[in-house]
């Protein structure tokens, strides 16, 4: 086994110097500081680069093989070749999150002002991409670092401006399953009817799919004496908008889709010629892992969001992630909404209260798995998975 020394002022560019001469398949053997930086070993194994050489060249010769023998020898030879990827893609992975474990751990050294705040970050909810940018936007060693940090937050979050109820028009409520769009819509309609005629306002499911879900739009609307219309088509939707134009409010309840159901593309309310009007608004629940989370906004974001609602506030164990989706995707947040009491429990977003409550819930963080997730440096994977 061939052994070679780098020298480089930080780990990940001494990684770079080994990839580049070594490639991929190098083995880290030591790792330390210096005064200078970090020194790292790595290694190559001469047999291994020539096994892998020698079956690069067995794979351009021809000869000719029975085809039962080559297709059983071919299925061996397979399932033999993937065992080896997924055992070496796991090797290779424990050595990169072993590698930035040291990395994190040399610059909590140098910094660790600065490690201290994307702590406080990650403890309450914020993502670890976001955490790292926020920091970097302050002096880590100032008294002030983390007021100015929560300054920058306040201002990052993106806010409706237009209140549904006094601005009006076609609005529908779209999203996954279960995030609480019918009791939303309700609490929307009674608000309107509090402060306007139930002549005003139409209510439109588009929900052929759930048991009992037009059964449970129906009874809110027979309480405030609003009309409710099914549509199950284009042009059904078109044609019923149309009637419906005097209106000053009309709420469309969707169907609860998973953001990985290839139905979202066929979003009745989805933007396009002639429905455009149709201002979509996400309605997500607070109580959602960061990453789901993102890949609900990605996938929602094919049919076009004028901005989003966020339901199930008091069952969140932490506001960071929603703050992160907000910021990251630019969505505005129009509505908060915790509990089922209609129409009390809807209330008009500031971006303070929000902030607070992220506070307060990461004070009430009392997991201990973080110290050790971000000393194996898997910063980003716990953050993501909250």
């Amino acid at each position: 086994m061939k052994l070679k020394r780098y020298l480089a002022p930080t780990m990940r560019k001494a990684m770079i110097l080994v990839r580049d001469e070594l490639g991929d398949d190098a083995v880290i053997m030591s790792t330390r500081n210096t005064p200078d930086g970090v020194e790292l070993v790595a290694a190559i194994d001469p047999e291994a680069q020539q096994y892998k050489e020698a079956s690069q060249l067995s794979t351009t010769r021809s000869s000719y093989v029975s085809s039962e023998l080559s297709s059983d020898a071919g299925m061996r030879g397979h399932g033999e070749m993937a065992k080896m990827a997924d055992e070496l893609k796991a090797v290779k992975q424990l050595l990169e999150n072993q590698l930035s474990g040291l990395a994190w751990n040399q610059t909590e050294n140098q910094d660790p002002n600065k490690i201290a705040l994307i702590k406080r970050l990650v403890k309450i909810g914020i993502g670890w991409d976001l955490a790292q940018k926020l920091v970097s936007k302050v002096d880590a060693k100032n008294d002030q670092a983390w007021r100015e940090i929560l300054a920058h937050i306040e201002l990052m979050v993106p806010i409706d401006e237009k209140d549904i109820i006094e601005s009006g028009g076609t609005i529908a409520l779209v999203g996954p399953t279960g995030v609480g769009k019918t009791t939303t819509i309700a609490k929307i309609a009674s608000r309107f009817v509090m402060r306007n005629s139930p002549n005003q306002i139409a209510l439109v499911t588009t929900d052929c799919y759930k048991i009992g879900a037009q059964a449970q739009l129906k009874t809110f609307a027979e309480l405030m004496g609003v009309p409710v219309h099914v549509v199950s088509s284009d042009g059904e939707m078109l044609s019923l908008l149309s009637a419906l134009a005097s209106k000053k409010l009309i709420l469309i309840d969707t169907a609860g889709i998973s953001q990985k159901d290839i139905r979202l593309s066929q979003q009745l309310t989805k933007q396009r010629a002639g429905v455009t009007h149709i201002r979509n608004y996400l309605v997500i629940s607070a109580a959602t892992q960061l990453s789901v989370m993102n890949d609900i906004v990605k996938s929602f974001g094919e049919v076009g969001l004028k901005g989003c609602i966020l339901t199930k506030v008091d069952e969140a164990l932490q506001l960071g992630n929603v703050l992160t989706v907000l910021i990251e995707h630019q969505l505005s947040l129009s509505y908060l909404s915790g509990g089922q009491r209609v129409p009390e429990d809807l209330e008009p977003v500031r971006v303070r209260d929000l902030l607070d409550k992220a506070l307060v819930l990461g004070q009430q963080n009392t997991s201990e798995h973080h110290e050790d997730a971000f000393r194996l440096g898997m910063g980003k994977e716990m953050s993501d998975a909250q």
